[in-house]
């Protein structure tokens, strides 16, 4: 009976000692996942900061506490595109997607592929990130699908994309930039004026439209165009650079004329 009651002794220990031991792992983990994530933090916020060392720095440390967290490795991939090293990007956002990233980093793979010229696997890609409605930025997936679209010589689907993108996003006037871009690239310039001016009216202050009707116009003989919306940005932009930089196109639309 003695030896009975005394393997049982032992036998609760050693399981006492296991739980102890397993609780211990847990606390480890918990505390690993903690400064993962700390470090993961800190470098996003140094690449909205600009400090693209700083947020190699952090993530790497968050990477080799956790490695292979997607979030991560697509936050590595986009510091790579920041950096301009493509192929390390791409390198980094591949492992992600192998390690189950979300559509947030089908999203940002498919538009490195749009500047890599790789069109068709770029909307491959970005089909998939549509698959997950949840997913906030779709209008982006539709903004990159245009530009792949383009890239691929179809005006029609590119249009169609950029369109969607600007109803899921009605305030935002990016995708009509990209439209009248595109407009241009198909030779549609009278569309591409249309559509630059449609946004100036809405936007006077809209320095990206300015460009693109300016870099239009030079030169067709519509001086009277330009200076009207040249002088209407002067007037709505409380930016004293911008100010300056149309200030110059205006005098230079005057040596010209």
């Amino acid at each position: 009976m003695k030896t009975i009651a005394l393997k049982l002794i032992v036998l609760t220990f050693i399981l006492s000692l296991a739980s102890c031991q397993t609780a211990s792992e847990k606390r480890l983990d918990d505390n690993a996942d903690k400064r993962a994530k700390l470090h993961y933090q800190l470098g996003l916020d140094a690449i909205h900061k600009g400090l693209v060392p700083k947020a190699f720095e952090e993530l790497y440390i968050s990477d080799k506490i956790r490695p292979d967290q997607p979030d991560t490795l697509d936050a590595i991939a986009y510091a790579w595109r920041l950096r301009g090293d493509d192929k390390e990007a791409e390198k980094f956002y591949k492992k992600a997607i192998r390690n189950d990233a979300g559509p947030a980093t089908y999203n940002n793979y498919g538009s490195l592929l749009v500047d890599l010229g790789k069109y068709q696997k770029a909307l491959d890609n970005l089909t998939i990130a549509l698959e997950d409605p949840r997913y906030r930025n779709q209008s982006l997936i539709f903004m990159n699908m245009g530009d792949a679209y383009v890239g691929l010589k179809d005006l029609e689907k590119a249009v169609e994309s950029y369109r969607q993108a600007r109803i899921l996003s009605p305030n935002w006037t990016q995708p009509q930039i990209k439209e009248a871009a595109a407009y241009i690239t198909f030779n549609r310039p009278n569309y591409a004026q249309a559509l630059y001016e449609t946004i100036l009216r809405r936007e006077p202050a809209n320095q990206e439209a300015l460009q693109g009707l300016i870099a239009l116009l030079k030169g067709a003989e519509q001086d009277m165009v330009l200076q009207k919306y040249i002088q209407a940005f002067i007037d709505a932009t409380p930016d004293k650079l911008q100010q300056a930089w149309a200030k110059d196109e205006l005098a230079l639309l005057s040596q010209g004329s």
